[in-house]
């Protein structure tokens, strides 16, 4: 190689140098931003939620009030109707029917008054099995007839909960006798099982309806 030829591949390498350099120098800024941004894209992401949490409780309070007070104007509206009746039946000499409407008046006035939770907005598949198969008309062995509500109430006196969704076994308490627990049979059409305290003493249901 000539002497010539090596001076000008010199000048060009010094050339190119600070060029490389500036390169690498115009591209840190650009990294340096780009970490910048996705900060202040996730610090802005996390203000937003917080936002949106506090409109969520702030308008869930606010519904669980409305919902709350409409709830003791329906159960006031019930009692002055309820009570009414009751009167009636007394002056009539119908104490039986007054007294079955004083209990169920003194049941409705025991029950808290709650906001619907998720669970019981579900779809009723959801439920655990044997959750749904109670409701309906039974007829005791004592000759009651006696219709399961979806809240878990009666018509009467009287209260029902699903204690094993497994065995399909419920328990059925009521207001001036033991409780009765028992288990749904394959079929969904006889209840059968004994006292909650006495083992010995059974009872059973048939669905009627």
């Amino acid at each position: 190689m000539s002497l010539r030829t090596f001076s000008i591949l010199a000048s060009v390498v010094c050339f190119l140098q600070p060029n490389v350099a500036s390169l690498a120098d115009d591209k840190l800024p650009e990294v340096q931003s780009s970490e910048n941004l996705i900060a202040t894209e996730l610090d802005q992401h996390a203000t937003d939620i917080r936002s949106i949490d506090r409109r969520f409780l702030d308008a869930s309070s606010r519904l669980e009030k409305s919902y709350i007070q409409e709830r003791e104007l329906l159960r006031e509206a019930l009692m002055q109707r309820l009570n009414k009746q009751k009167k009636a039946n007394t002056e009539n000499g119908e104490l039986d029917i007054a007294v079955t409407i004083r209990d169920h008046m003194e049941r409705i006035e025991a029950t808290e008054i709650v906001p619907p939770n998720q669970e019981l907005t579900k779809d009723m598949s959801s439920r655990p099995a044997g959750a749904l198969a109670i409701l309906g008309t039974w007829r005791w062995n004592n000759g009651v007839d006696i219709k399961n509500l979806v809240n878990g109430q009666t018509n009467g006196a009287g209260t029902w909960r699903l204690i094993d969704p497994q065995k399909r076994t419920y328990e059925f308490r009521w207001k001036r006798i033991p409780p009765d627990r028992v288990t749904l049979s394959s079929n969904g059409r006889v209840l059968e099982g004994t006292k909650a305290h006495d083992p010995s003493f059974r009872v059973w249901a048939v669905r009627i309806d």
